[in-house]
């Protein structure tokens, strides 16, 4: 029989659990910070040093900042001019409805008028008939009615 020899699986050491977090960073990264802000420091001392760079830079914001301005003059004369057109349409509405209001006070006097005639006309020939009838002779027959 022959005997086994261990594997080198088995003779292999089990897994350590490894943290989740990470160890502190080492002095040497600490140190590499002030030296990434003094890079910073010095981009925008290239910057001041550089007139073409500052120019161009206060040109942009310029540029920036007048066509802000003007984006909200443009909103505002927008917003009022559309406010004038509703305040004129509301005038022209406004107008058209006394127009009309009037018409119909006309037509109504009218109809009053008509009124006031044909009431005199059935007076008038009421007053015909009681007549006609007082030369007839009929006065008591229209009093029995």
């Amino acid at each position: 029989m022959t005997a086994t020899t261990p594997s080198t699986a088995a003779q292999a050491t089990p897994m350590t659990h490894t943290p989740d977090m990470r160890p502190d960073p080492p002095a040497e990264a600490t140190a590499a910070e002030p030296a990434a802000a003094g890079a910073r420091l010095r981009r925008w001392a290239i910057l001041g040093d550089n007139p073409l760079l500052t120019l161009v830079g206060t040109g942009a914001a310029a540029v920036l900042t007048v066509l802000g301005t003007v984006a909200v003059a443009l909103l505002i004369f927008t917003l009022n001019s559309m406010s004038d057109r509703l305040d004129r349409l509301e005038d022209t509405m406004v107008a058209g409805f006394a127009a009309q209001e009037a018409k119909f006070d006309e037509v109504d006097e009218k109809i009053a008028e008509l009124d006031r005639k044909l009431t005199a006309l059935i007076a008038a020939l009421n007053m015909t008939d009681e007549l006609d009838a007082a030369l007839e002779g009929r006065i008591l027959d229209l009093e029995k009615r």
